[in-house]
């Protein structure tokens, strides 16, 4: 039992010794290996609405309505404006006349052609005649169907006088007022979807490659709300700007937030390794002297670094290009 409980302890001392210790962890020996020192990012956006539009209308007339103002929801009915259908409906109410005409002219014409036919059976009458009273009806059934196609026209016309917007929508800003005359393209009002907000990027190729890293939403911290929210690559753009280098993405929040507009701050944290070959090293292990910084080495030889600031947890961060790979120091300044 002795020997076996003196073998487990020598192994887990052979493991111990092998592993290699973080910056901030020491060995049971007072030895410390230094650690790459992370590079943080903060890259800052503002919210903004998933969607934008303008609303235009496809008509021109008097606008008579207005459904909502800045900042208010487009209805549930999806109206923004009406604009004034009075000629149109003059225009549907002259062809509906029509129709009737025709349509008495038609059975008018049809009596007729009954008439001859039995004429013509009984040789009472000539065959042309007839022929003339069957083209009276076919032309009259031929313009009824045409004021139908008008009919219809016109009736889409006057709903396209009913400007429309998806309902919910907020109105960013509004460009009409009723009263006014307004021509068919005119922008009579922004409006956008603020359901969800898109939080705009624009990211290093390093900082990019990080994000398609990332497994599940990312984190978007709101530092004036005390927030932090989950977020989702909504969109990346192929395109890339040759003079930053970088790469637009956004981000899509679809909640957690205590009111969803635009101009929220965002911040995205991206831990990226440090490329300027820095290491986190325990503060007590640095020492001074002559103005110059050093590390105590294993066989107590000191190395020049050059100390580059505060990093997590207490630590320093150096740098010099003569730490080796795996090489250990002293916790203790000597």
């Amino acid at each position: 039992m002795n020997r076996l409980l003196s073998l487990c302890i020598g192994i887990g001392l052979c493991l111990l010794a092998a592993a290699p210790a973080s910056a901030a962890d020491t060995g049971p020996d007072g030895l410390f290996r230094p650690a790459p020192a992370p590079r943080t990012v903060t890259l800052t956006g503002y919210t903004r609405a998933r969607w934008t539009m303008d609303i235009a209308p496809e008509v021109s007339g008097l606008c008579l309505r207005v459904g909502a103002d800045v900042g208010q929801p487009i209805g549930k009915d999806g109206v923004f404006a009406q604009l004034d259908t009075t000629f149109t409906d003059l225009a549907l109410a002259k062809n509906k006349a029509a129709q009737a005409r025709l349509a008495n002219s038609q059975a008018y014409y049809q009596r007729e052609v009954e008439r001859y036919e039995a004429l013509v059976t009984k040789e009472s009458a000539a065959q042309s005649v007839l022929d003339e009273w069957r083209n009276h009806r076919d032309q009259a059934a031929l313009e009824i169907e045409s004021l139908k196609v008008e009919a219809a026209e016109l009736a889409e016309t006057r709903a396209r006088h009913t400007v429309r917007a998806p309902a919910g929508w907020l109105v960013i800003e509004r460009l009409v007022e009723p009263g006014e005359c307004v021509q068919e393209g005119t922008v009579l009002a922004r409006a956008g979807d603020y359901s969800r907000l898109l939080v705009p990027f624009a990211l290093a190729p390093e900082e990019h490659a990080w994000l398609r890293q990332q497994k599940g939403p990312v984190s978007l911290a709101f530092p004036d709300l005390g927030l932090n929210v989950p977020a989702t690559i909504e969109r990346v753009s192929p395109a890339f700007d040759s003079e930053t280098r970088k790469t637009s993405v956004d981000l899509l929040v679809s909640g957690g937030l205590p009111e969803l507009r635009g101009g929220l701050r965002a911040e995205l944290v991206i831990d990226l390794p440090d490329g300027s070959g820095a290491m986190l090293v325990p503060a007590a292990a640095v020492g001074q002297r002559y103005e110059e910084a050093f590390l105590t080495r294993e066989d107590g030889s000191r190395l020049k670094v050059l100390v580059l600031g505060d990093g997590p947890d207490g630590q320093l961060r150096v740098r010099s290009a003569d730490i080796r790979p795996g090489e250990r120091f002293k916790l203790a300044v000597e």
